[in-house]
């Protein structure tokens, strides 16, 4: 492909990345609760899933999924279950925020692949995802494609999803929100867990409203 190609797919790449959505929230919530590495681990899994789904859309498993309806129901019934799990956790997490001594307990390896595996559940429990990537990668991926430019286009995509929320986790800890909601702690727990129920009830109804 040409380098104007490929820079269209970066850019579409970057600006799926930085569109709002359970993914950017589940990835700003694990950074304001478990702290910065927590935040950047969770990102590691969601550009993982990227690269999954990447794959899948180019090998045609993903548009399988979005035709079959079973799938589909079951891909949105996971996903919607584990944002209200998250938000249940997030609602009775007493452990308090680590950013301001996240350097003198570095995190364990357990740590680090519990945020991994939240980011990559998130991400490929996603059908939205897999929709962009149809929409997109089927501009892109041609027949007579060879895999080693399918390879590269999907390690692209992680590679971006990774950088966008790593970004994301770096700036919400070195900012000036962080003293704010050690401050109001509680608070934003219920804020947060509360919106990950709405919306994973939200998602419940709509489920259950497209199968009657």
């Amino acid at each position: 492909m040409s380098v104007t190609i490929w820079l269209q797919l970066f850019l579409i790449c970057l600006i799926g990345a930085m569109s709002p959505g359970p993914s950017l929230a589940v990835v700003g919530t694990n950074t304001l609760s478990k702290g910065r590495m927590y935040g950047i681990s969770t990102g590691i899994g969601h550009g993982f899933g990227i690269v999954i789904w990447a794959f899948l859309t180019s090998a045609g498993i993903a548009k399988i999924i979005i035709e079959t309806n079973i799938m589909l129901i079951l891909v949105q019934l996971l996903g919607a279950s584990f944002l209200l799990y998250l938000g249940i956790r997030t609602l009775i997490d007493k452990a308090g925020l680590p950013i301001f001594q996240q350097n003198k307990n570095p995190a364990s390896s357990y740590f680090i692949y519990r945020a991994a595996g939240e980011g990559f559940l998130i991400s490929i429990l996603n059908p939205k995802i897999a929709l962009f990537f149809i929409a997109i990668f089927s501009h892109f991926v041609q027949p007579d494609s060879e895999w080693s430019e399918i390879v590269s286009m999907g390690i692209m995509a992680g590679i971006i999803d990774t950088v966008w929320y790593s970004f994301i986790a770096i700036t919400i800890t070195r900012s000036g929100i962080v003293p704010f909601i050690k401050i109001h702690e509680r608070l934003v727990n219920r804020i947060i867990g509360g919106f990950f129920i709405f919306v994973s009830l939200y998602l419940f109804i709509t489920l259950s409203k497209n199968l009657l």
